[in-house]
C-alpha cells in the first residue's frame, strides 16, 4: 500500500489483528483515504487506542494479493449503530539500521557488550559422562 497507492478515495482492504478481547480477526473493509492525506477505516472490531493492525490491499486483478502494511490505530470513535468503530491510521515506518547516538535496544549495559564470554557468575554446563 506505500507505493502502489498515491492518492485519495476509497480502497476495498482486508484488516487484521487482535482486538480488545486478545482474539485475532481478519475483516474486509474499506480504507477512506481524504484529500489531506488522513486514512480512516470503520471495523467491527473493538480496539484499544495505539493498536497496532495490518493492512492488505484487496485487488482483484492481482492474483498474488499485497504486502500487508502495518498501522497503528488512534482516534477511535464509540461503535455506531451498525456495530462498527470508526478510526484512524498511522502508518508505520521500519526503524532504520543504523544505531542512532549508539544506542542499543538494551537497558541493561552489560548486554551490550561485544565478547561472547560467559560472565563470573553465568552456570557453566557440566561436562557429560558417556556411557558404553
Amino acid at each position: 500500500m506505500g507505493n502502489t497507492l498515491n492518492y485519495p478515495g476509497n480502497y476495498r482492504i482486508e484488516v487484521s489483528g487482535w482486538g480488545l478481547d486478545n482474539i485475532f480477526f481478519v475483516e474486509k473493509t474499506d480504507l477512506l483515504w481524504s484529500q489531506s492525506g488522513g486514512k480512516q477505516v470503520r471495523l467491527h472490531h473493538a480496539l484499544p487506542d495505539g493498536t497496532i493492525i495490518f493492512v492488505r490491499l484487496v485487488a482483484p486483478q492481482s492474483m498474488n494479493g499485497s504486502i500487508p502494511v502495518a498501522y497503528q490505530v488512534e482516534g477511535i470513535k464509540p461503535m455506531d449503530s451498525n456495530g462498527q468503530c470508526e478510526m484512524r491510521l498511522l502508518q508505520l515506518r521500519p526503524r532504520s539500521k543504523a544505531p542512532i547516538e549508539g544506542g542499543t535496544a538494551s537497558h541493561v549495559r552489560e548486554d551490550s557488550s561485544s565478547t561472547c564470554e560467559p560472565r563470573e557468575n553465568s552456570i557453566q554446563p557440566e561436562p557429560e559422562e558417556i556411557l558404553q
